[in-house]
């Protein structure tokens, strides 16, 4: 939202600058009437404006063109987000097996990502997979990480690193049949499987991520 404040009120100083460059070349250096010199400009500035005006777009559709754009592009943002968390906790593991398995994992998101971005019609019907799956794998990923860099090697940590691997495959099937179903043209009905990851997860120590408004209400 701030970036797009910010492309607007440049386009506004860029409109400003112009039409009154404008007006110099005509009113001082062509000497036209002043009245006229002054409508002129205006209507530079108004048609500069529309030239200008930025256009926000997923993919390559223009926001403004979609129902919901603004909530569209929003949680897709909120994906890309995401989707950055894990690439960069990812890069922080150097266990063979483990790192292979991310790297799986990062191209079904990656893949899943550009998919909505292309198919931004397609976004509500990945609202779980936004909200929950890929959230919940980026603060698994972040969790093992931070816990790894402490250096601590007991038994509770050894198991924690080893449901993490579990974890990881659990979410690759998830992130599968979430892509699956988007190419399939399918709403997305996936509670069945939704709660098999939850006990999955949570048998393993992991908590749901707490909605924002759970948040900010505490």
């Amino acid at each position: 939202m701030k970036h797009k404040k910010w492309k607007e009120t440049f386009s506004i100083i860029l409109s400003v600058l112009f039409s009154f460059a404008l007006f110099l070349i005509l009113f001082l250096a062509l000497r036209w009437d002043l009245i006229l010199c002054v409508i002129l400009c205006a209507a530079a500035y108004i048609a500069f404006s529309l030239i200008l005006k930025p256009v926000d777009k997923i993919g390559k559709i223009e926001i403004d063109s979609l129902n919901n754009g603004e909530y569209l592009n929003e949680k897709l943002t909120e994906a890309g987000k995401d989707y950055t968390r894990m690439c960069r906790a990812a890069s922080r593991i150097r266990e063979a097996p483990l790192r292979d398995a991310c790297a799986e994992l990062l191209d079904l998101a990656k893949s899943i990502l550009k998919y909505l971005t292309d198919n931004p019609e397609k976004i509500p019907a990945a609202r779980r997979y936004i909200d929950y799956y890929q959230e919940t794998a980026a603060n698994v990923l972040e969790h093992y990480v931070e816990l790894r860099e402490t250096g601590l090697s007991t038994q509770e940590t050894e198991r924690i690193f080893r449901n993490t691997r579990e974890s990881i495959d659990t979410l690759k099937s998830a992130f599968s049949l979430q892509f699956e179903k988007l190419m399939q043209n399918e709403l997305m009905d996936m509670e069945a499987d939704l709660n098999l990851l939850k006990q999955t997860l949570r048998s393993e120590g992991y908590r749901e991520p707490e909605k924002k408004g759970q948040e900010t209400a505490k």
